[in-house]
């Protein structure tokens, strides 16, 4: 859903200048200006894959990022004074719509405000807010006043209900809201250190956004509104780099966008190394980082994550044996991983094809990497299984939903599952 995707423009220019919308940490409002400096831009889809390079407007534009014409792809506007080139497609070139909004001195925010899937634009002035629901100049639609004139403010879709709303920011606090109103939070949640760098997406598909910390080239991306250790740790780019965020190739899932100063022969940001793994023993940390992981897999295949190397059967905390591609997220808290005739395992984004697959046979699949959502039938058969997942730590609880032994079943994989198994069912063709 595109209000997500608008999310990170202002922040960036918190980001790069070390300020924010108002006292307290950085952080990346959803919509709000990217300012940094540079007119050349990276935007990746996931955070292995070669960047989509292209230069656009000046180096010193304020920039904001949303799906303005409700196709589900983010793409940029430029801010000028209060004059915005609104462009609708992913390139360099003239602004597909220019028009005038709000003061020269106006904090802007993007987001799709009620619901029909194209982001706009909101003026703050302290504490009070003129919500725009159409991309042109004019009056604003709705005008409402909510927290205090000095806090941060946070865009996003936080209960999937495809409006975006606010989330106040006070220090490591976060006060989310989700309605455009006044009044009490609906959820408070307590995520990160004071000084973080938060930026808001989503980060999984599943339809609401959520924090991701950035430290350094780090993203520690978090798929639920609550505290604790993030879900997955990604690096993308420098240290140094104006980032933003967005969903550029309308998969439902928001990745990491860059702005730099452009050069003569500009250097794309280096993906992320494939991690490897082979045949044997392997401590967590040591040998083996934490990650998710995917091999050939094969009949005489086996992996097993342990708690611990005294060889007991209660250290194993998860296996598998004989599967086709195996998939497995290997979790800090693990201490080893054991694997025998399964081929070389690599980093699960290193293996996604071109564009997710609409056709598949047996194997292990990311939802959104290795195949597209939607509802898909087989052949089926006595021996045929399949199974949506919501992860691929190994655990019972993480199958949603499973099937044994149908004769041509029919399966709708959801873009909120992470990731979806089958063994001898023969080919699921999307229907």
């Amino acid at each position: 859903m595109n209000l997500r995707r608008s999310l990170s423009a202002a922040a960036v220019a918190a980001l790069s200048l070390g300020l924010a919308l108002g006292a307290g940490a950085p952080a990346l409002a959803k919509g709000d200006v990217v300012r940094g400096n540079g007119n050349e831009y990276f935007l990746t889809n996931n955070f292995s894959s070669t960047a989509n390079r292209f230069t656009y407007g000046r180096a010193n534009d304020e920039l904001l990022v949303g799906d303005w014409d409700g196709d589900g792809r983010d793409t940029l506007a430029i801010r000028r004074d209060n004059t915005f080139y609104v462009s609708n497609s992913l390139t360099g070139g003239t602004a597909d719509r220019t028009f005038k909004y709000g003061r020269r001195g106006d904090v802007i925010l993007v987001g799709d405000w009620n619901g029909d899937g194209k982001d706009t634009f909101a003026v703050r002035r302290g504490a009070e807010y003129h919500v725009k629901n159409s991309v042109t100049g004019g009056d604003a639609d709705r005008v409402f006043r909510y927290g205090r004139a000095e806090d941060t403010i946070l865009v996003g879709d936080w209960d999937r209900d495809r409006r975006d709303t606010f989330a106040v920011r006070r220090g490591s606090v976060y006060h989310v809201k989700n309605a455009l109103r006044g009044g009490d939070a609906d959820t408070v949640v307590n995520y990160g250190r004071e000084r973080d760098v938060i930026l808001v997406g989503d980060w999984d598909g599943d339809g609401d956004d959520t924090f991701a910390v950035r430290r350094g080239n780090e993203y520690h991306l978090a798929n639920k509104l609550r505290g604790g250790a993030a879900d997955r740790v990604e690096t993308y780019g420098r240290p140094d780099d104006t980032v933003f965020v967005g969903d550029w190739n309308k998969d439902g899932k928001d990745t990491i966008g860059l702005r730099r100063v452009a050069t003569s022969r500009p250097a794309e940001p280096a993906p992320a190394p494939v991690r490897t793994i082979k045949d044997g023993a392997h401590r967590v940390g040591s040998s083996v980082q934490p990650g998710v992981y995917r091999a050939p897999g094969g009949d005489q295949c086996y992996w097993e994550k342990v708690s611990g190397f005294g060889g007991t059967l209660d250290e194993i905390i998860a296996n598998g044996y004989a599967d086709t591609s195996p998939i497995v997220r290997i979790e800090r808290s693990d201490a080893g991983f054991l694997t025998e005739d399964c081929g070389t395992w690599k980093s699960v984004e290193a293996t996604y094809p071109t564009a997710p697959a609409t056709s598949f046979t047996s194997g292990s699949f990311v939802v959104g990497g290795h195949i597209k959502p939607g509802t898909y039938q087989a052949a089926g058969g006595d021996s045929c299984y399949w199974e949506r997942l919501s992860g691929f730590s190994g655990y019972l609880d993480e199958v949603i939903a499973n099937g044994y032994g149908d004769q041509r079943p029919i399966v709708t994989i959801s873009g909120s599952d992470t990731g979806f198994r089958t063994e001898d069912c023969g080919t699921w063709r999307r229907i």
